[in-house]
């Protein structure tokens, strides 16, 4: 379709008369559009001054039916004055850019989601991704750190080696996962036809940033330039002398009242985009807490992140332990549910994410104290003046004291067996106190100690040899 000047109107913005205008899309990018237009300066003044966050639509007629040719916001404005003539200059963006202004942290740890459902979740009412591309679960655990959903949409994406496609003509943020499903192919008219080649491209994607199980071939990477007034759309199917192609890139440019469109074509494999890696997350060191243990593994709540605990999450982070060996020995404590642990991201391959180092909500008064302890209360505890094995604090414990020597306390009774022989010696004295009865036993021969009376027995007892 061919389009003219006059066809060619703007609304939501007060102007007179069109100047010029040009629209320029590409894949992994938002659709833009620059325009001039002349109007009156209080008009114009007073928009740029309060209008400007409004959804704005440019639109054209072609053979009695209105066609919308790019739907966005502005994001740069300028009115310039020249005596009682004004001039407006406006950048704008398409409505996917409503999705590249904050920053957002979030985990994904349900291993059977799928990517659409998880960019559907990212973007929580504020767009729609539509996957055009076999979508499969994410199998892996998936960090959103210091991204915008844009960035994150084309991180995921980048997993098959496909671009994102944003709408340019949709008023919400509607982005495509791969190419978007097109119509019936549409004809170009052209004269003259570029034929281009990147190998220097397809040997550094190839070579660096493919995903597993993905291939690209050099002709991935050519297409072929056309001129043309007839108006397409980003992943539209085209057909050229005969064959069909895939619009890759648009720049349309109003020209002498001619709307002229140059397009990029290709075939339907030639949209490779490039693994992006999640750098953002390499070194991070995160808090979160255990939800769950299992043999060496812990479910982690990542309550600075997100808002709540996902319940259905399937990844079990690894704990590490300061050292252990392939035969189990080693020094290996696992955290408990309710501890909080430190996740760490050694790389920018977040499914690498380990967790390590339990942090103590309530550390002791002195930090010179060193303690290990129990979920039961049982703990080891290590001071400057000794050391503490305490199995019930205040009943049962035993006190190792440069200062006191060995204290054995004990409410329950204490048992001292061996195999071979139990030897007790002092060079002062040793002293065995009962408030009620001390028995001493050999074979059949005893000394019973009790408060009234002391009791020998034996076959002979001797008594002042």
């Amino acid at each position: 379709m061919g389009l003219i000047h006059e066809n060619v109107w703007v609304e939501g913005i007060p102007l007179q008369r069109l100047l010029t205008l040009e629209i320029v899309h590409k894949p992994n990018e938002h659709g833009r559009a620059a325009l001039t237009a002349a109007g009156e300066i209080p008009v114009l003044k007073r928009f740029m001054e309060r209008e400007t966050d409004r959804l704005i639509a440019i639109k054209a007629r072609v053979q009695n039916q209105e066609v919308v040719l790019f739907r966005g916001y502005i994001t740069q404005i300028r009115v310039d004055t020249n005596g009682g003539y004004g001039e407006l200059s406006a950048e704008l963006a398409d409505s996917s850019c409503l999705l590249d202004v904050r920053r957002q942290n979030k985990t994904y740890q349900n291993l059977a989601k799928s990517y659409g459902e998880i960019l559907n979740d990212a973007y929580n009412g504020t767009g729609k991704v539509v996957v055009n591309v076999s979508d499969q679960p994410i199998g892996a655990f998936i960090l959103q750190m210091d991204e915008t959903n844009w960035e994150f949409s084309q991180r995921m994406a980048s997993r098959f080696n496909v671009p994102v496609f944003s709408s340019l003509v949709a008023e919400k943020p509607l982005v495509s996962f791969g190419v978007p499903q097109g119509k019936k192919a549409i004809e170009l008219s052209t004269a003259a036809i570029r034929y281009l080649a990147d190998n220097g491209r397809f040997r550094e994607v190839t070579e660096n940033d493919m995903t597993a199980g993905h291939t690209a071939t050099a002709q991935d990477f050519s297409g072929l330039q056309v001129d043309s007034y007839d108006y397409a759309y980003l992943g539209d199917k085209v057909c050229v002398n005969g064959k069909e192609y895939y619009v890759r890139t648009i720049h349309a440019k109003l020209i002498d009242g001619l709307m002229h469109m140059s397009y990029e074509l290709t075939g339907r494999q030639g949209f490779v985009a490039p693994l992006v890696r999640n750098n953002h997350c390499a070194g991070r060191v995160l808090t979160a807490q255990v939800k769950a243990v299992k043999r060496d593994t812990i479910q982690a709540f990542f309550f600075q992140i997100d808002p709540a605990y996902d319940s259905s999450s399937t990844t079990w982070f690894p704990y590490s332990t300061a050292y252990s060996s392939s035969d189990g020995s080693g020094w290996y404590v696992m955290p408990e549910v309710g501890d909080f642990v430190r996740i760490l991201c050694p790389s920018n391959h977040e499914e690498e994410a380990f967790a390590a180092s339990a942090v103590n909500t309530s550390p002791p008064a002195s930090t010179r104290n060193k303690s290990f302890r129990a979920p039961g209360g049982k703990e080891l505890l290590l001071t400057d003046d000794g050391i503490s094995m305490i199995c019930n604090h205040q009943n049962i414990f035993i006190d190792l004291s440069q200062d006191n020597g060995i204290g054995i306390v004990s409410s329950q009774p204490v048992h001292i067996s061996s195999d071979k022989c139990v030897q007790i010696e002092a060079e002062e004295k040793v002293q065995i106190t009962a408030d009620k009865q001390i028995l001493l036993q050999c074979g059949n021969s005893h000394v019973k100690l009790t408060e009234k009376q002391i009791t020998f027995g034996g076959e002979s007892v001797i008594v002042g040899e």
